[in-house]
């Protein structure tokens, strides 16, 4: 993973809340974790909108998750196409 922009503030000794829309196979909110931990916060917290239920173990689970989802391709989450602001869409079937 590589960090397009790294937090404007230092997070030494704070607790930091990561903010995300869906949680496939946890390896970017478990490296954005780790990065974070090795900047010296104090505690690592993950919100996630949903999380895709998969059968291989993740590195990371949500401390607050919206609502689980099936395997399946997810559309609708995070997109903002034109500004509209989309709302997240489960797949169906």
């Amino acid at each position: 993973m590589q960090w397009r922009a790294a937090p404007a503030e230092s997070v030494k000794d704070r607790v930091v809340l990561v903010l995300d829309d869906i949680l496939d196979e946890g390896e970017t909110m478990a490296a954005i974790r780790d990065r974070i931990m090795a900047m010296g916060a104090k505690h690592f917290l993950s919100v996630v909108l949903c999380e895709k239920i998969i059968p291989k173990a993740k590195p990371l689970r949500p401390d607050f998750c919206g609502f689980e989802v099936p395997d399946r391709y997810v559309f609708g989450c995070g997109i903002d196409a034109k500004g509209y602001g989309a709302t997240c869409r489960r797949s169906v079937r």
